[in-house]
């Protein structure tokens, strides 16, 4: 029995997150989006023909996402700066972001210009990649944020 709990302690300890912190965000991170995934993902329910025409599509904005970078820079005070530049193209936009319940809410409906999601996003932080979090509580691993290395 004694095994039993041990194993229990520890695969409960594996696997629980730890407590995020402010100095776990601070910094820059760069956006990342899967396309092709994010893609593949959504037209599981379309016939060929909207395949096919989302497939093409998907080469061709894959190709957008690719050449532009976009970055978020989180700073101490609950505010972070949005950035996206592609090819000639320059915009920034300040933010708000908190942790709230172990996750990281992200605030951008003041900006319409630039927005990451709708209104308030949460976000998880899993082993240094910030996951976005869908309505359905459900992570989706095809748009993250990646820290940038200083």
């Amino acid at each position: 029995m004694r095994i039993i709990y041990f194993f229990l302690l520890v695969f409960s300890i594996t696997f629980s997150q730890n407590k995020i912190t402010k100095s776990d965000i601070i910094g820059k991170w760069e956006l990342k989006v899967k396309v092709k995934d994010l893609l593949k993902e959504e037209t599981k329910k379309l016939d060929m023909l909207e395949k096919m025409a989302a497939e093409l599509a998907s080469g061709f904005a894959e190709d957008i996402i690719d050449s532009a970078e976009m970055y978020v820079l989180f700073k101490n005070n609950n505010t972070a700066t949005l950035t996206l530049n592609f090819l000639d193209y320059d915009e920034q936009e300040e933010i708000n972001w908190s942790i709230v319940d172990n996750e990281i809410v992200i605030d951008d409906s003041l900006n319409k210009r630039i927005n990451i999601g709708s209104e308030n996003n949460k976000w998880v932080l899993i082993d240094d990649i910030i996951f976005l979090k869908e309505k359905n509580q459900k992570l989706n691993k095809n748009i993250f944020l990646k820290k940038v290395l200083k």
